[in-house]
């Protein structure tokens, strides 16, 4: 079969019989991502500012906004692969307990490791953030330690590139921390055994921004004190300590090439093609660059807990189905029984819908595919836009024509790719992709 340009790079698109907004789907999925799960145990994390603790636990009808959220789950993912990028699992979130107050500690080998994201890395952290001394601190006297070490991640946001900096903090009086510590759990008991938060500090959110400020009445709160007092911590920024844990961030292997193909090397074949020339170093980032390898771990970190989030939020509707063709094995994700896409997205404004197979074109092929594979004429692609404010999901459902001629077509890129054939026999990427690529301009696809 011979290919247009047109053709090769907007194949699904010529199968779209139809694609429809689906509401309701989309407000199941959106009550997922923002359930907040029920809380058993008091931790650190509530004992640090327990007046938002207390309505955390008290009004879970309030959710977190979507923005915000999102940029918590891009954190939690960064702390996954960055832990498992830099230590082991023997080290990693390591559960430690004091009188009843729980904590899960970032990394902890010999002292303990706070890992913290933000959108700025303050000169003055114990005036600007001392939530995060605080909580170390915790950590420190949960582990019967007099210092910790402070990693501070600014996100890369609005053109701005990410930077990572270490911090030795050293603390004077695990003593007072500890009677702080039950002082405050103390308090917050008290305040969900009498569900009345007057007793209660005010949080350091309180001229910030928080979830809870309709409700919380912090203006009239007594100050918050702090659980370490500012003359008995010593703070320092250690270049040595940030060297260490970008070396250790340069030392990730190469990704094995697998013996087989997948899903999405149907999708992006010359992609496939170049990465097992390369015996697999088109998975690995420049590592020269940490920039560009802390920004991929920042957007994979999001995209995981996002679809960690919809696949378990509800439970029981999300199957794997597997499926193969030859040396290609896959799952197929169900939602519902329908095949189903999960993506996010950085564009700056939602796609008419009769545009979307091309100006999203790859998320259309990979959808074909898997409902070829998996003999299922419709499927569902769920689209989150992370630029927009406000309404950020949209969840489209697709039907497709000739299902045979979707899976000829899987047929015919799979025995190109196992023939070993020439970049230019495989249809390219989508016309965005080279100037992200580490094989462009050499694959063509441009």
């Amino acid at each position: 079969m011979i290919y247009t340009s047109t053709k090769r790079r907007y194949f699904a698109a010529r199968f779209v019989t139809g694609i429809d907004a689906n509401r309701s789907i989309k407000d199941e999925l959106s009550e997922a991502v923002t359930k907040m799960r029920a809380r058993r145990r008091i931790s650190v994390t509530d004992i640090i500012n327990p007046r938002q603790a207390f309505f955390k636990w008290t009004h879970p009808e309030i959710k977190v906004p979507l923005d915000k959220l999102q940029k918590m789950m891009a954190g939690t993912g960064f702390h996954d692969l960055f832990g498992k990028a830099v230590s082991s699992e023997e080290y990693l979130e390591q559960f430690v307990e004091l009188e009843g107050i729980v904590g899960k500690i970032d990394i902890y080998e010999t002292i303990p490791v706070e890992l913290k994201t933000s959108g700025s890395i303050p000169e003055d952290i114990q005036a600007k953030r001392p939530g995060y001394i605080d909580q170390l601190g915790c950590y420190a006297c949960m582990a019967k330690k007099d210092s910790g070490i402070l990693l501070i991640y600014r996100r890369s946001e609005w053109g701005r590139d990410p930077i990572l900096r270490a911090f030795d903090v050293r603390y004077k009086n695990l003593d007072r921390i500890r009677k702080e510590m039950i002082l405050r759990r103390d308090m917050l008991q008290d305040a969900l055994d009498r569900n009345d938060p007057s007793r209660i500090p005010r949080c350091e959110w309180m001229e910030i921004g928080c979830d809870y400020c309709a409700i919380c009445g912090c203006e009239n709160a007594d100050p918050l004190p702090r659980i370490v007092a500012p003359d008995e911590v010593e703070i320092a920024e250690n270049p040595e300590t940030t060297a260490y844990f970008v070396d250790l961030l340069g030392q990730r292997p190469a990704a094995p090439v697998p013996d087989g193909f997948g899903l999405n090397d149907l999708v992006f074949p010359r992609m496939a093609h170049f990465k097992r020339q390369s015996n697999g170093n088109g998975d690995e980032e420049d590592d020269s660059l940490l920039e560009e390898q802390l920004k991929e771990m920042q957007r994979q970190g999001f995209d995981k807990v996002l679809k960690a989030a919809l696949r378990f939020g509800i439970p029981g509707t999300f199957k794997g189905i597997p499926v193969s063709l030859r040396d290609l094995t896959g799952i197929v994700g169900t939602f519902r029984d329908v095949p189903t896409l999960v993506r996010a997205t950085g564009m700056w404004e939602m796609i008419e819908r009769d545009q979307l197979p091309y100006k999203m074109s790859h998320y259309f092929d990979r959808l074909a595919f898997e409902c070829a594979l998996s003999n299922n004429p419709k499927g569902r692609v769920v689209i989150y836009y992370k630029a927009l404010q406000g309404d950020k999901f949209m969840v489209y459902d697709v039907t497709f024509r000739n299902l045979e001629e979707i899976r000829a077509e899987a047929d015919r890129r799979l025995t190109l790719l196992e023939s070993g054939a020439v970049p230019a026999d495989l249809p390219p990427c989508p016309s965005w992709m080279p100037k992200f690529c580490k094989f462009a301009p050499g694959c063509g696809c441009g």
